[in-house]
């Protein structure tokens, strides 16, 4: 322990604002930002990740700041840039939560709200289970593995110790925010028009048939095709969450490279 303070010391500074990058990197992307991680483990996955990465920074050169409001600032940045990597991860996890909450409103699904422990916060029924298959997917694809490998490249894009380009970081966030309705789209869009077709069916049975009932028919329907849609449709939901996540990682080096200037 005591060799690996000595080695440290000298590149303490350039250390703690590589751990800061990751800390606010695990804090909101997917898997990594999850409740069911202890924060010890989170701890020492930033102390661990850091210590290696540090050699790889260090052949960047550059000088870090003695004066604390510069340290101070490029601490800031790091945390920026960090928080802005694991967001745009997030945003494909979000979307596919998003597109379950549309199909459950459509299905009659969204008045049971169930309690999500490892979020903290009441998801729908289907929202939640689109985001369960979307994780294990991700982890299957070895996800968690790329999104460390893609943090720790970002320290070449986009080195601590240079000046970053902010405006760039902003833009890129906010252009795979746009995009996030567009996969919605993809998503629940077959589901949701299997279920306006039952609407308009079951419109024109209870027209021709006024005896019938037709909220006491419908409302199982309804829920038998959102169901059973599902099921259908995943192994093409599973394909288009590894397509999606190969592009959300080749969009985040795109914005890393432009934040870095390159």
């Amino acid at each position: 322990m005591d060799q690996f303070l000595a080695q440290l010391a000298p590149q303490a500074a350039l250390f703690m604002l590589i751990a800061t990058r990751l800390s606010a990197m695990l804090v909101v992307a997917p898997v990594f930002s999850s409740r069911v991680i202890p924060t010890r483990v989170k701890a020492g996955l930033v102390i661990i990740i850091s210590y290696i990465t540090l050699p790889i920074v260090s052949a960047e050169g550059g000088v870090v700041p003695e004066g604390l409001l510069a340290f101070a600032t490029l601490a800031v940045k790091e945390a920026l840039i960090g928080f802005a990597f694991g967001l745009v991860a997030q945003f494909l996890f979000a979307a596919f939560q998003t597109a379950g909450s549309f199909i459950d409103i459509t299905a009659g699904f969204a008045i049971a709200q169930t309690f999500d422990p490892s979020a903290n916060v009441s998801t729908s029924i289907l929202g939640r289970w689109y985001n369960l298959i979307a994780v294990a997917a991700f982890l299957a694809m070895g996800g968690h593995q790329l999104l460390v490998a893609g943090v720790v490249r970002s320290f070449t894009l986009a080195p601590p110790l240079a000046t970053p380009d902010l405006n760039a970081l902003v833009v890129g966030v906010l252009a795979q925010a746009d995009d996030i309705l567009l996969v919605v789209v993809q998503i629940a869009a077959p589901i949701i028009g299997a279920l306006l077709i039952t609407d308009v069916t079951l419109g024109v049975i209870s027209r021709s048939v006024p005896q019938m009932n037709i909220f006491i028919v419908g409302l199982p329907l309804k829920i038998i095709v959102a169901l059973a849609g599902t099921a259908i449709l995943l192994p093409s939901l599973i394909g288009l969450t590894n397509s999606l996540t190969n592009q959300m990682f080749s969009d985040v080096s795109e914005m890393m490279r432009a934040v870095g200037g390159g």
